[in-house]
């Protein structure tokens, strides 16, 4: 007889962007338990950055309570720790009839007793040091930027970016404007020295007549931008770092729990974007990893800047993922290592030149969801498939398998069991864990092959060899910074890595040809200019157009997932008024034959097939 192993306990952080002590808590907490041996994460209530295209609820759209209750399966006790000056608050329910629960809810002005029980529960004495920073937000008029219609603002919260002076100091963190008398009952505990950061001139002053010795680590400068802040923060740390993340407040503040956990420093910008790009290039070599985590912030323009310095941007968000401790669980792989692969369940060729001598055209969505970001799509995605008849392609890194495994094994399970398969197949998108523009002079041969392996060995391990796709998709291969036909796709090296064929961007919205082959690797053009804001329009164009042309060959429609997928855009509010009920009817109108009644939907594979068929009889 066997018993299985005892699960381990976690300290769960709980808060909200508006409680003045948001940031403090969760460093301290984070050295405390790691002193203890206890695994951890928090979770930070975060509007979206752009909550004017939609005031998105980032909890309920993005499924973080589904995140939360999954998470508490892998735990025996759980300490939830709260700063909040809101009631009722998230996961309280559950966690009270949970049992195996600590519960701890204090307001910003009540840290003392906070701390004091968060330490009582390890039989831990308060440290005698502290750092302190300012919740205030601080107005960047230098970061002002605009994005399209919006205007991503400049005002900013620098608490956010302190995590490293408290993590690695082991000390307290509590923030500026906790009031006089609430300090007093640290100092009577035997709270004897504070760092400073980012406080006013006034603040040394202040500290050192309730008898504290004082030590000023950083104050701003006049001509200071986020990049400089925080590069400042990054220079001092850098012994200790792992990794560096890139984005603004918001982004920061929802990942600091795994930024803490594998020593990762963060670079803010929002218009200083080119700085960070050339700031973060030069501390990515001096700790030897170029897998940056954040954001582009604003401007994809800014990950080919990335890119040159090989680096490859593991985009997130700030709502998509809530409980970032989702990548340490991994489920058995039970059944997932021996089910067919979707590329194993296809049309037969026999079908496809039955097709082929009828003029019929093969239509293929391809959905681009190469950021963890966009993971929330795996939902409205698989809604869209409950409609009978529609198949497709659905892009996305190997990090969805770390952050989401319980979703993606839909994929594999059939319709008649509750999942999609065999109806959406799988691509590995742009650098396998990340985004980078992958054309010739910017990402590196080198680093594109590095990062596909990554990926592979990722996908392995969650899924199996039998399922690493055989299809890529790639971000920028030929038009670097959207600049379409402006460079030259690393072709050689996509069929190098192993894969069977990819869709290239190169030769976009041009009649369908096989851009490149190399042995059984093959590279396709798509109809549309990388990704199709309007398919309808574009597919019935170019359904005339073939047909009036009196041509063969097959129709690719790349979309931009989650502006099909994802709150608030698949409700029509975000731009180009993309919904997912335009696309159920664009993806019904090709499953139904088009106007020409010529159409029928096919898997990227089904059309890579399809096209070697063509060579085959001389068409191509």
């Amino acid at each position: 007889m066997t018993t299985e192993p005892k699960k381990p306990d976690l300290l769960f952080y709980y808060s909200h962007e508006n409680c003045p002590a948001r940031a403090a808590a969760l460093p301290v907490l984070a050295w405390l338990a790691e002193k203890h041996g206890i695994a951890y994460d928090g979770y930070f209530s975060v509007r979206p950055s752009l909550v004017d295209i939609g005031d998105a609820n980032p909890f309920t759209g993005n499924k973080h309570d589904a995140q939360f209750y999954y998470t508490a399966n892998f735990y025996d006790h759980i300490h939830f720790l709260a700063l909040t000056e809101e009631a009722p608050i998230q996961f309280e329910r559950f966690l009270q009839s949970r049992g195996r629960t600590t519960i701890l809810k204090k307001s910003a002005d009540e840290l003392f007793d906070f701390y004091t029980t968060a330490f009582g529960l390890f039989r831990e004495p308060l440290p005698t040091r502290a750092v302190i920073f300012p919740f205030t937000k601080f107005p960047f008029a230098n970061e002002v930027a605009q994005l399209g219609p919006y205007v991503i603002p400049g005002d900013t919260g620098l608490d956010t970016f302190c995590y490293p002076e408290v993590f690695f100091r082991s000390a307290l963190a509590i923030q500026y404007e906790l009031p006089d008398a609430e300090l007093a009952r640290f100092i009577a505990a035997g709270l004897e020295k504070v760092y400073l950061l980012f406080c006013p001139e006034t603040a040394a002053a202040r500290y050192a007549a309730l008898g504290l010795e004082v030590e000023v680590v950083d104050t701003l400068l006049p001509d200071d931008n986020l990049t400089t802040v925080t590069g400042r923060i990054a220079r001092r740390w850098l012994a200790q770092a792992r990794g560096f993340a890139l984005g603004n407040d918001a982004i920061t503040l929802r990942w600091t729990p795994k930024y803490l956990r594998e020593r990762t420093l963060a670079i803010a910008a929002v218009r200083s974007l080119p700085q960070a790009a050339a700031l973060l290039g030069e501390l990515t070599d001096q700790v030897g990893n170029k897998l940056v985590w954040g954001s582009q912030v604003y401007d994809d323009r800014i990950i080919a800047a990335l890119s040159k310095h090989d680096i490859v941007l593991s985009l997130v968000h700030d709502v998509e993922v809530g409980i970032t401790i989702l990548d340490h669980h991994q489920l058995p792989n039970a059944w997932l290592q021996t089910a067919p692969a979707p590329w194993e369940c296809e049309q037969p060729d026999e079908y496809l030149l039955e097709q082929l001598h009828a003029g019929n055209i093969p239509v293929c969505f391809l959905h681009y969801a190469a950021d963890l970001g966009h993971m929330p799509i795996l939902a409205r995605h698989m809604d869209l498939h409950s409609i009978d008849g529609l198949v497709d392609g659905l892009a996305f890194p190997a990090s969805y398998w770390e952050y989401a495994e319980e979703q993606l094994e839909q994929l594999y399970i059939s319709k008649e069991n509750g999942g999609i398969f065999p109806s959406t197949e799988p691509l590995v998108a742009s650098a396998g864990i990340g985004v980078a523009t992958e054309a010739k002079g910017y990402l590196s041969p080198q680093a594109l092959r590095a990062n596909l392996e990554k990926a592979f060995q990722v996908i392995q391990q969650h899924a199996g060899a039998r399922h690493i796709p055989i299809g890529y998709y790639p971000f920028q291969d030929a038009c670097p910074g959207y600049q379409h036909g402006t460079a030259e796709p690393p072709l050689e090296t996509i069929a190098e890595a192993g894969f069977q064929y990819m869709i290239t961007y190169k030769h976009e919205n041009q009649f369908p040809e096989i851009v490149y082959q190399n042995g059984d690797f093959i590279a396709l053009n798509q109809q549309v200019e990388h990704w199709s804001f309007n398919p309808m329009q574009d597919l019935q164009a170019w359904e005339s157009k073939m047909i009036e042309a009196n041509r063969k060959g097959w129709i690719i429609i790349g979309l931009d997932a989650p502006f099909w997928g994802m709150v608030p855009c698949y409700f029509g509010i975000a731009s180009k008024g993309m919904s997912l009920h335009r696309l159920q009817s664009v993806m019904t109108y090709a499953r139904d034959g088009g106007d020409s009644g010529r159409l029928f939907l096919a898997k990227p594979h089904e059309v890579a097939r399809f096209a070697k068929l063509m060579r085959a009889e001389g068409l191509l």
